[in-house]
């Protein structure tokens, strides 16, 4: 593993573990607190170790040699493309009533979630391709 890979699994591990640890004191907390202040700076304390996770990405993407930077470039595309029509289509589908109407809190968490699971698979993907165009 390269020295660019190892510095990103060192940022992007303690980063993810903050995640799960605020993402659950958060909502354990909340059902605590009273006032508007209080619970939005609760809320929002997971999304601290979010941005250091998307420093991590910038910072390997940047670092990285031509060709792994074109495979990920590739795969924010294709997982940005796929996400945009799967939310658009959803969002059409709500629309016109054939889906039940979620809240939407339930629809805007799931955002970048899906976006990076979509990353990860086209990343995946656009990595086998290059290796079989080699």
């Amino acid at each position: 593993m390269r020295a660019v890979h190892k510095r990103y699994l060192r940022e992007f591990f303690p980063a993810m573990a903050g995640y799960v640890v605020l993402i659950f004191a958060s909502v354990y907390w909340l059902k605590t607190l009273d006032g508007t202040l209080a619970r939005a700076v609760v809320t929002l304390l997971p999304a601290i170790p979010i941005a250091f996770v998307i420093r991590a990405m910038v910072r390997v993407i940047r670092d990285q040699d031509e060709l792994e930077r074109r495979i990920d470039l590739e795969a924010i595309a294709i997982s940005g493309g796929i996400g945009c029509f799967g939310f658009f289509t959803y969002g059409l589908l709500l629309n016109a009533k054939v889906l039940a109407m979620p809240p939407a809190a339930a629809v805007a968490i799931w955002v970048f979630p899906i976006f990076m699971g979509l990353f990860g698979i086209a990343k995946c993907s656009m990595r086998l391709y290059y290796r079989s165009h080699e």
